[in-house]
C-alpha cells in the first residue's frame, strides 16, 4: 500500500462517518420534528450536539488535512477545478457550523433555560436548526459527488446538475419547513 492510497482511505473514511453521522441526525431530527414530542426534540438536540462534538467536528478537519495531503502527494494541484470545488464545500460548510450552527445551539439553550424547557419558541429554534443541517447535508454530498466525478471547466452538465442539485435540496427544505405547523403540540410557555 502506498503512502498516497493509505491517505486516500483514511480520507474517505473520514467522509464516510462524517456524512453518515450527519445523515442519521438529520432523519432523527425530521422523525423528532413531526412528533411534536418536546422531549424526544430535545434529546435530539442533546445527541446532535454530542455527536457534533464527537464525531462530525474530527472527521470533518481530519477530511480537510487528509484532502490536502493526497493533493500534495498525489498528481493533483489546488489550482484544479474539483479540488477548488471541494475546497469552496468544505469552507461554506465550516462557515454554516461556526456561525449558524454553533450558535443557534447556544440560542436554543438559552431559550430552554429562560422558559423552563422546550417550549414552542425553543422548538421553532429547534426547527431552523434542522432545516439549515438539511441544505449542509445537500451541500456537503454534492462537494462528495464533485470528489467522485472530478469536474474540469469542460463538464458544463455535471457543474449544472450540481448546482441545481444543491438549489432544489434548499428550496425542497425550505418548503418543508414553512409548510410544517410550527410547533404543534407544544404549549407556550411565559416566562417567569
Amino acid at each position: 500500500m502506498s503512502r498516497y492510497e493509505l491517505l486516500l482511505f483514511l480520507h474517505i473514511g473520514c467522509v464516510i462517518l462524517w456524512l453518515g453521522s450527519g445523515t442519521c441526525l438529520i432523519l432523527l431530527g425530521m422523525r423528532a420534528d413531526r412528533s411534536r414530542d418536546a422531549s424526544r426534540i430535545k434529546n435530539i438536540v442533546e445527541d446532535a450536539e454530542w455527536v457534533a462534538n464527537r464525531l462530525i467536528i474530527p472527521s470533518s478537519l481530519a477530511v480537510l488535512v487528509l484532502g490536502i495531503a493526497l493533493v500534495v502527494d498525489g498528481p493533483w494541484s489546488f489550482d484544479t477545478l474539483w479540488v477548488d470545488l471541494g475546497l469552496v464545500g468544505f469552507a461554506s460548510t465550516f462557515v454554516t457550523g461556526f456561525f449558524f450552527i454553533t450558535p443557534q445551539t447556544k440560542r436554543i439553550g438559552a431559550t430552554m433555560e429562560r422558559d423552563g424547557g422546550m417550549s414552542a419558541a425553543a422548538v421553532e429554534q429547534v426547527r431552523r436548526l434542522f432545516l439549515i443541517s438539511r441544505i449542509d447535508l445537500v451541500v456537503l454530498f454534492t462537494v462528495v459527488a464533485d470528489m467522485a466525478l472530478k469536474p474540469t471547466g469542460d463538464d458544463a452538465g455535471t457543474l449544472v446538475l450540481m448546482l441545481v442539485t444543491i438549489a432544489v435540496g434548499a428550496a425542497y427544505s425550505t418548503w418543508r419547513f414553512r409548510s410544517a405547523s410550527p410547533a404543534a403540540g407544544i404549549p407556550a410557555r411565559e416566562p417567569a
